[in-house]
């Protein structure tokens, strides 16, 4: 039971929020007390009703429900004895009738079934929804909208266009509440309705057309609108008869939109989510958006779960979490106060103490060349007064000059002492941690609901460039046309290729990412468009990525690594969206959306023969080109290094870390040809070795060291370094930071891999490749190349087992074949999840091992003397 006010809210999304699909086979017949058909309050004449029954029996109606109320015996101005024998034998005759529980016994037995008319409020006097014991079928008489849909016609041979009109009546089994599903209010009458003198006068004028026109397949309800039977309060109406709150019981188990409230857990868990996300951001945020942004995250938190509700049919507290959220963000905010306030009092009181001893020192040195200026005065005044003392005279001004230059030497030091702490102090600041506001993006963007937009996806950015890019990529996202993404390695293709799923019609599909570079030659076309049961020996079906994306999107990263004879086969999905599973004659339809990326040069491939110019031009129905992350400018920068250094902090478990100044500016005077990619491993490197809270220049160790930074680049401008250098010393970083994770995780596979969110085999090809080049720089020793990975004496043999394991596998395949190049090939297949940097070691070892197994031989051949 929900508290009152998570009433009021849920009233509000019912009556503002939810569409209910109306089935078209309920009709509504109403019975107006006033009218020559009733007879008393609330009774209806049985005679009337009798032939009523009869006529829409034979007019074709599938289901007759009349919501009436009996005296019995009955009166003479209702029919008496006589109409009621009728209705006994019209019910029978008709047996499609359906009657409230409260009828006498002979009738309820003529009926097809009988429900309970009275409905349950709840606590405030308004009827919502089901007690769940309604829903189950051994407790009869259920009530009387659950009992018509339970014998009603098991399809509805109606307008194709309406929803669910093909289903069986839904009658759900549950132990939580079923709200109810309120298609309209009754003033404004939602399904078709006609006065019972209206259908009486067909009966009369004998209109069996017209009549069937209203009724034919229908399910009938004729009830009063006044009377006996109680009206009801709901969140649309202030009053409602029960017969019209029947149909609508009966509406929504036809059209299956019952209604349900959220588990506890789920609720529990969703507003502990947002609550810890604004804990989270008022502890790490400062400066005049931090309270924006919680109101911010407050919207989103009522938009999604309300929004989530017409969707779902799951009702959310909203206002219990709501309050909960607002007492989270008073309570986290007097908390962060009290603990900023506290470490800015303890920086004020260290540099006031500095700033007093500094003024201390200097006003000592000032009173002793005040003191010597003063002796020089009496001295050239003795000189003036006579003569004949000249030379003593002359002597002391000597005497006086000397001290006066020890007094401004002296000074002279206090003053050298005083820029020394000034540099002392711009070191301190070089080394300081940069505040959080420092790193945040300046949005001085006009358009902010583009850039919020951009947020929603994952894209981190006020760079007017950029922005310009996801703008072009929001227009190519309402359409269905091809996207081709062209940028440097780390730039961010993917993100961008999500974020066009997202903003398309086809976000509720699937999105299937696919790496072309990954996938071996002769598995492209099996992978790509799935096989048949028997395509190839042990073959099963199975579909590929195409078939998975049906009425999504498919991103093919790195489409320039698609081999040529494939590429006409992709040009037909994307001229008819047909292909040919392998093994398979006839082809297989998909509706998907083709989103292409790469870094290469695709005119200068065309131009060399190995990528097909009508693909090409096809793929770049929109081209969009991302640019590299040193031409974003520093505020994009600043943005990207505070949410790594967010998103790292929670990955590996430990306390928000700080960056220094000094790091700030080696990140800034760097070229980052890795781009985003680089900056995340090199922080994600930085924070695994970094010892206390704060990331410094050393840490980062970007190549060439302190004081041997690029030059910063201007925007717009090619200059970087050697792309072969940077490629090697970002593959050099990710290297250091694995083997630092494989030592934290004291080389145990399993935790190094889900703590880097990595396969466990991506893990293992890492160590192999670092191990056999730590054997080539060791000769070939596994001892001294254990000792080298392994940083501590106690993971030593650990990693002297896994070398050994490793060196003798790759020994004794490598001398199973005759000569080397055999060797060496059979290597590069059985190792081809290895990177290619790391081959270079294998090659060296193997052809180490075949020359000293050569030497060998040739000793053992050699006669002895």
């Amino acid at each position: 039971m929900f508290p009152q006010g998570d009433r009021w809210a849920y009233d509000w999304q019912v009556r503002n929020l939810l569409s209910v699909p109306i089935n078209p086979s309920i009709v509504l017949v109403t019975l107006d007390e006033t009218g020559p058909e009733a007879c008393g309050k609330g009774d209806w004449n049985t005679s009337v009703l009798a032939r009523t029954i009869t006529a829409l029996s034979h007019a074709g109606t599938e289901l007759i429900a009349p919501a009436i109320n009996f005296t019995v015996p009955t009166p003479g101005e209702c029919g008496g004895v006589i109409g009621y024998t009728n209705l006994l034998e019209a019910s029978k005759q008709a047996g499609i009738v359906v009657y409230p529980s409260t009828v006498p016994e002979a009738l309820a037995r003529e009926a097809k079934t009988v429900g309970l008319m009275p409905l349950a409020s709840d606590g405030d006097g308004v009827f919502r929804r089901l007690d769940p014991s309604s829903f189950s079928s051994d407790i009869l008489p259920q009530p009387f909208g659950l009992a018509i849909a339970r014998i009603s016609p098991k399809s509805w041979h109606s307008s194709p266009t309406v929803a669910d009109n093909s289903r069986p009546a839904s009658i759900p089994h549950s132990e939580t509440d079923r709200l109810v599903p309120f298609a309209g209010k009754w003033e404004e009458q939602p399904f078709p309705t006609y006065s019972f003198s209206l259908v009486t006068d067909f009966i009369a004028q004998r209109s069996d057309q017209r009549l069937r026109e209203i009724v034919e397949g229908k399910s009938v309800i004729l009830f009063p609108t006044q009377g006996h039977l109680e009206s009801l309060p709901t969140p649309v109406d202030r009053s409602a008869p029960l017969g019209f709150l029947h149909a609508t019981i009966f509406n929504a188990s036809l059209s299956s939109s019952w209604l349900s409230t959220a588990s506890v857990v789920l609720a529990f868990f969703s507003t502990l989510l947002f609550a810890f996300a604004i804990a989270l951001w008022i502890q790490t945020s400062r400066g005049r958006w931090q309270w924006a942004t919680i109101g911010i995250l407050l919207i989103i938190h009522s938009c999604v779960f309300g929004l989530l509700f017409p969707v779902s049919g799951i009702v959310f507290p909203l206002f219990t979490q709501t309050s909960v959220l607002v007492l989270t963000t008073v309570v986290a905010f007097l908390w962060s106060n009290r603990e900023n306030q506290a470490w800015e009092a303890a920086q004020v009181r260290t540099v006031e103490q500095q700033l007093i001893r500094t003024q201390e020192t200097l006003a000592s040195k000032e009173l002793v060349v005040e003191e010597m200026e003063e002796r020089l005065q009496k001295a050239r005044d003795q000189v003036e007064e006579t003569s004949q003392q000249y030379a003593a005279l002359s002597t002391t001004g000597d005497d006086a000059r000397i001290k006066l230059r020890e007094a401004e030497e002296e000074a002279e030091r206090a003053r050298q002492h005083v820029e020394s702490l000034q540099q002392e102090l711009r070191k301190l600041r070089q080394v300081s941690p940069v505040p959080a506001t420092a790193l945040l993006p300046v949005h001085d963007l006009d358009d902010r609901t583009l850039q919020q937009e951009a947020e929603a996806c994952g894209i981190v950015t006020c760079s007017p460039l950029l922005m310009k890019t996801f703008h072009e990529v929001k227009k190519a996202a309402a359409t269905n046309n091809p996207i081709l993404i062209l940028g440097e390695t780390g730039t961010g293709k993917e993100l961008f290729a999500q974020a066009a799923h997202r903003l398309s019609s086809r976000s509720q599909g699937p999105f299937v990412s696919v790496n072309m570079a990954a996938i071996r030659p002769e598995l492209f076309e099996s992978e790509l468009f799935g096989h048949v049961k028997g395509a190839f020996t042990g073959a099963v079906s199975r579909r590929g990525f195409f078939e998975i994306a049906h009425g999504g999107s498919i991103f093919l990263d790195e489409i320039g690594e698609l081999p040529l004879d494939l590429q006409a086969k992709l040009l037909r999905v994307l001229e008819n969206g047909e292909f040919y599973r392998v093994g398979q004659s006839t082809p297989t339809h998909t509706d998907v959306r083709i989103i292409a990326a790469t870094n290469r040069d695709l005119n200068q491939t065309i131009e060399a023969g190995q990528y097909r110019e009508d693909l090409y031009y096809r793929l770049r129905s929109f081209l969009v080109t991302l640019p590299p992350l040193r031409e974003r400018g520093t505020d994009d920068i600043n943005g990207l290094v505070r949410k790594i250094i967010d998103d790292l902090s929670g990955k590996i478990e430990r306390e928000p870390v700080q960056i220094t100044q000094g790091a700030m500016e080696a990140i800034h005077a760097y070229a980052w040809p890795g781009n985003v990619r680089e900056l995340w491993q090199t922080l994600a490197q930085a924070m695994a070795l970094a010892e206390g809270g704060i990331l410094t220049e050393k840490d980062l160790r970007l190549p060439g060291g302190t004081g041997q930074k690029t030059k910063s680049v201007a925007p717009g401008r090619d200059v970087r370094t050697s792309p072969l250098d940077g490629k090697k010393a970002l593959a050099l970083r990710e290297d250091e930071f694995v083997l630092s994770m494989l030592r934290k995780h004291e080389f145990d596979m399993k935790a190094t891999a889900k703590a880097l969110e990595w396969d466990r085999s991506t893990v293992t090809q890492r160590l192999k490749g670092m191990g056999f080049q730590a054997l080539v720089a060791h000769g070939s020793n596994v001892q001294d190349a254990a000792v080298a990975l392994a940083g501590d004496s106690t993971l030593e043999k650990i990693v002297e087992l896994k070398l050994e394991e490793y060196y003798q596998n790759l020994v004794s395949s490598a001398l199973e074949h005759e000569t080397e190049e055999q060797a060496l090939s059979d290597c590069r297949k059985r190792m081809r999840n290895i990177p290619e940097r790391y081959f270079p070691a294998i090659e060296s070892l193997v052809r180490q091992q075949f020359a000293d197994s050569s030497t060998t031989r040739k000793q053992s051949s050699t006669p002895q003397s």
